[in-house]
């Protein structure tokens, strides 16, 4: 085996110096949400059969995707071969078996752990971070101060100027209430690095939460022209875009993006995000008062990813969707999961069960028992995950019902 290293200095245990090239280009097409990083798994393997974290960031991308048939294959080839490789790849591989394997809390723990050892291994830090990280999943009230925390530590490891940890420094900084420092690292991560996804993701929630959408549109549509159509935020960020026009009162516009863009960038999107961005954005515009929406493709779509559910962040859009279609049975079966979610012990589980029983009370026109419900799924609607700015379909949702149940006549169905 060659002596080979990451950017930062990592050891990589591969055969060939072309093997480990392709591997940190991968690894940089994931941490920048960049296309590429399929092929660049692929031709480190071809050059090396035999590379362990190869191996594994193949099984991180299939599971990504959801394409399920190929996740285990590679993740059990990565268990394989790590025992010939460092310590470090041993426990990289480690962690994400948990990760894959669906054991959360554990994985949680692992990855802090690990990035204890080796805080520049920026692929494991990764599994923490963002709107889907282990952080945002762990049903933690406090976890975007737990991850701001988390990233403020990490970052003395990196340069100054390392594109990915500003990112993320930009993130967590954003959602956790410290808009100004956040949009600061944001701008400085932009500068350096343009063709950056994840980058271009943070500006937009950071415009958001400063009720910005005209800046928020014209960053966008200046950004996107360079952004290839088959990446796997081009369509979150119309979804983004689409929050904007709503925000300036342009539900045609809104819609258009999600006709237009969202739905066709369906099939390279990571199914999670695809899905609940069609279902929250077809919740809100229902909210406001639209009507003939396209709920049947958005079901169509959750049905071929999702069709025995998915985690409680999921579960929350699926509630929507069913509400949409006027579907109880759909209903009733996203409240089985979570109950069983919420029997294991997971802390979100009953916020969502509460988000389900409101979502229930409207279909049958009882919009007091839908405000109670909501009103307990407001109050702990952190421990759900995402973002603040996904999270704020509840707001939005507790709006709409609470103007009802002031206004003159009967109370209406979903």
């Amino acid at each position: 085996m060659l002596s080979c290293h990451d950017e930062l200095g990592l050891s990589l245990t591969c055969g060939s110096a072309a093997a480990a090239s392709a591997y940190c280009r991968g690894v940089d097409a994931y941490l920048h949400a960049w296309p590429g990083l399929r092929a660049a798994t692929d031709d480190a393997l071809q050059h090396d059969p035999a590379f362990a974290l190869a191996h594994c960031l193949r099984a991180m991308e299939a599971a990504t995707h959801l394409r399920r048939a190929e996740v285990r294959p590679a993740l059990d080839l990565a268990l394989r071969l790590a025992p010939r490789a460092s310590d470090r790849e041993r426990s990289h591989v480690a962690v994400i078996a948990l990760l894959l394997g669906g054991k959360s809390a554990q994985a949680l723990d692992a990855a802090l752990e690990h990035v204890a050892s080796w805080p520049t291994d920026a692929l494991v830090a990764s599994t923490l971070l963002g709107a889907f990280g282990l952080f945002a999943f762990s049903g933690r009230e406090d976890h975007d101060a737990a991850r701001l925390a988390f990233v403020r530590e990490l970052a003395r490891h990196y340069p100054a100027d390392h594109t990915w940890m500003l990112t993320h420094r930009g993130w967590s900084c954003i959602e956790a209430g410290e808009l100004d420092e956040g949009m600061a690292h944001a701008e400085r991560s932009l500068a350096l690095r343009r063709a950056n996804g994840n980058i271009a993701h943070v500006v937009m929630h950071g415009l958001y939460e400063r009720e910005d959408p005209a800046a928020a549109l014209a960053f966008i549509d200046s950004w996107l022209p360079d952004y290839p159509d088959d990446a796997m935020l081009w369509g979150h960020l119309q979804w983004h875009a689409a929050l904007a026009e709503l925000a300036l009162g342009r539900q045609d516009a809104a819609l258009a993006r999600y006709t237009q863009q969202v739905v066709r960038q369906w099939d390279t999107a990571p199914p999670l995000v695809g899905m609940t961005d069609a279902a929250s954005l077809l919740w809100r515009l229902h909210l406001l008062g639209r009507q003939r929406l396209p709920w049947s493709a958005a079901a169509a779509h959750a049905d071929r990813h999702f069709p025995q559910g998915g985690n409680v962040f999921a579960e929350l859009h699926l509630a929507m969707l069913a509400a949409g279609l006027g579907d109880p049975a759909r209903l009733d079966s996203c409240a089985a999961r979570l109950r069983m979610a919420a029997d294991k012990g997971h802390a979100a589980a009953p916020v969502a069960l509460a988000w389900s029983a409101a979502l229930g009370a409207l279909m049958v026109g009882d919009t007091g028992a839908a405000s109670g419900a909501l009103r307990a799924c407001q109050h702990a609607a952190v421990r759900l995950g995402g973002s603040h700015a996904q999270r704020a379909v509840v707001d939005l949702t507790r709006d709409w019902v609470d103007t009802r149940c002031r206004s003159a006549g009967p109370p209406g169905q979903v």
